[in-house]
C-alpha cells in the first residue's frame, strides 16, 4: 500500500490534534490506509507540544513545503484570507499537491479560483472544516443531497455569539459580563469583533451558498449584523413573547411574481419561535438546516469549533484524499461559480420586534405613530417600561407584517426624532 503523505502547516490547536490523530492512529486508518505525517510548519519549533516532533521534517517556511517531493497534500490551519495562508493554499495547487484547508476566511474569498486550479489539474482541494466545525454540513450539502434543489440554508453559525445569547438568558447577565465570562473561557478571542460583529458567520454563509447555489456573494456587499446591541432587556421581552434570540447565517433562491430568481443572503440576529428547531441550539453548539427539494428539512446540529471537532472534520477530508474521492470541490464545476454575487433585498414580509429608548415626554408617541402610518406600518402589540429617574422610557414594539425596505424607511425617520436617545434595535422574527 503506498502511504499518503501529509504535510501539516499551523500547530494550533486544530494542527496540533490531526498530527495527534495521524501519529496515534484513528479508527479506520490502520485497516485501510497507510498515511504518514512528512512535514510540519508553525510559528515555533520548539514548542512544547503533546506530539513528539523530532523525527518529522521541519519547515520554517510554509510555502517551501510544497516544493517538497515526500509530500502527497498539504493541510493549511494557519488561517487569514492573504499573506502566508493565501501564498500556501495557492502554491500547493500549483506545485500540484492535494490542498485540505479549514480556512472560511480565504475560501470565501478565494474559493473559487482554488476550485478551479484544483479542477485544471485535477487535484483534490477540500474545506470540510471551515463551516461549522466537526458538522459534515458541507459533505451533506454537496453529496448526501446531491440530487437536491435547495432553496434555503440557515445556521447558527457562531459558537462565541450563540454562547452569549444563551448565557444571557439562561443567567440573566448583560452582554459585557457574559462576554467577559466566554473571554476567560476560551470561547471568545482578547478582540472578539471578529464573532459578535458577524463576520465570522458571514464567511461561512458565504461558503455555504457556495455549494447550495454556486452564487458567492461578496461579503463587502453582505447584509451583516452582529449582536453588540442586544441587552438583556430584549432577551426577557422576546422570551415573554415566546421567542430566542440566534444570529443567524441565512441565503436562500426563490422566484418574484415574473418569474425571476432572486438571491437573498444575510448575517443577523432573529427572532425565532421557541418551538423551532433551531431556537433549542445552545451554548456553543452550531446547527444547519437546509430546504430541499426531495428531502425536506434537515437539520444538523454539533460543536462548531475546537480542536477535536475541527480536526475531525479535517481528518475526514484526508480519508476522501486517501479514497481518491473524485470530488468537486462545491459540487459542480468551478466555471459555474458566480463570484461577487449581487444579493436582494428580503421582498418576503416580515414581522418585526422593535426596541426604542425615548424620552418619556407628550407627543414623542404620536410622532412614532404618525411614522408608522405614513410607512404602512401597523402595530400589533406595543409594550412601555417607563423610567421615572431620568425620565426616559423602553418602547417594544411587535409590527404587522410588512417589507423590509418600508421598515427600513421608518427607521430612518424615527433615527432623526427628537426625543429618540440611541439607534433602535430592530430584529426579524423568523417564519
Amino acid at each position: 500500500m503506498k502511504p499518503i503523505k501529509i504535510g501539516i502547516a499551523g500547530l494550533g490547536n486544530v494542527g496540533e490534534e490531526v498530527a495527534y490523530q495521524l501519529i496515534k492512529g484513528f479508527r479506520v486508518q490502520n485497516d485501510q490506509f497507510k498515511i504518514e505525517l512528512h512535514g510540519i510548519s508553525a510559528k515555533s519549533k520548539d514548542k512544547k507540544r503533546k506530539i513528539d516532533t523530532e523525527n518529522i521534517p521541519f519547515f520554517d517556511d510554509p510555502v517551501s513545503m510544497t516544493n517538497s517531493p515526500d509530500i502527497d497534500v498539504i493541510v493549511e490551519l494557519i488561517g487569514g484570507d492573504e499573506g502566508v495562508a493565501k501564498d500556501l493554499c495557492f502554491s500547493a495547487l500549483n506545485n500540484k499537491k492535494g490542498l485540505i484547508t479549514a480556512n472560511k476566511a480565504l475560501i470565501a474569498k478565494y474559493g473559487k479560483e482554488l476550485a478551479e486550479i484544483a479542477e485544471d489539474n485535477n487535484l483534490f482541494f477540500s474545506f470540510e472544516a471551515s463551516v461549522a466545525g466537526g458538522i459534515p454540513i458541507l459533505k451533506l450539502i454537496r453529496e448526501g443531497l446531491i440530487v437536491n434543489d435547495i432553496t434555503k440554508v440557515t445556521g447558527i453559525l457562531n459558537g462565541t455569539a450563540n454562547y452569549i445569547l444563551s448565557e444571557m438568558e439562561l443567567n440573566e447577565k448583560d452582554f459585557d459580563e457574559v462576554l467577559v465570562d466566554a473571554q476567560k473561557k476560551g470561547y471568545a478571542e482578547a478582540d472578539p469583533s471578529f464573532d459578535i460583529d458577524g463576520i465570522d458567520a458571514a464567511h461561512k454563509t458565504i461558503i455555504l451558498s457556495g455549494l447550495a447555489y454556486g452564487k458567492m456573494p461578496d461579503i463587502n456587499n453582505l447584509s451583516i449584523k452582529g449582536i453588540r446591541n442586544i441587552t438583556l432587556n430584549d432577551i426577557k421581552y422576546c422570551s415573554e413573547l415566546g421567542y430566542k434570540i440566534k444570529l443567524l447565517g441565512n441565503s436562500e433562491v426563490s422566484f418574484n411574481k415574473s418569474s425571476k430568481e432572486e438571491f437573498f443572503c444575510s448575517v443577523e440576529p432573529w427572532l425565532i419561535p421557541k418551538n423551532y428547531g433551531l431556537s433549542n441550539v445552545s451554548g456553543v453548539l452550531n446547527a444547519v438546516q437546509v430546504q430541499s427539494s426531495l428531502a425536506g428539512n434537515v437539520m444538523i446540529t454539533g460543536a462548531g469549533a475546537g480542536g477535536e471537532p475541527t480536526a475531525s472534520a479535517v481528518l475526514a477530508d484526508i480519508v476522501d484524499f486517501a479514497n481518491r474521492t473524485k470530488l468537486l470541490s462545491f459540487g459542480r464545476n468551478s466555471s459555474k461559480i458566480k463570484n461577487n454575487y449581487k444579493t436582494n433585498t428580503y421582498t418576503e414580509k416580515f414581522r418585526f420586534y422593535l426596541r426604542l429608548n425615548v424620552i418619556d415626554k407628550s407627543g414623542v408617541l404620536a410622532s412614532l405613530t404618525s411614522i408608522f402610518r405614513d410607512h404602512e406600518l401597523s402595530i400589533e402589540s406595543f409594550i412601555q417600561k417607563s423610567n421615572h429617574e431620568d425620565k426616559t422610557a423602553e418602547l417594544v414594539i411587535i409590527t404587522h407584517e410588512a417589507s423590509k425596505l418600508m421598515l427600513d424607511k421608518a427607521l430612518l425617520s424615527i433615527n432623526k426624532l427628537d426625543g429618540v436617545i440611541s439607534d433602535p434595535v430592530c430584529l426579524s422574527i423568523y417564519s
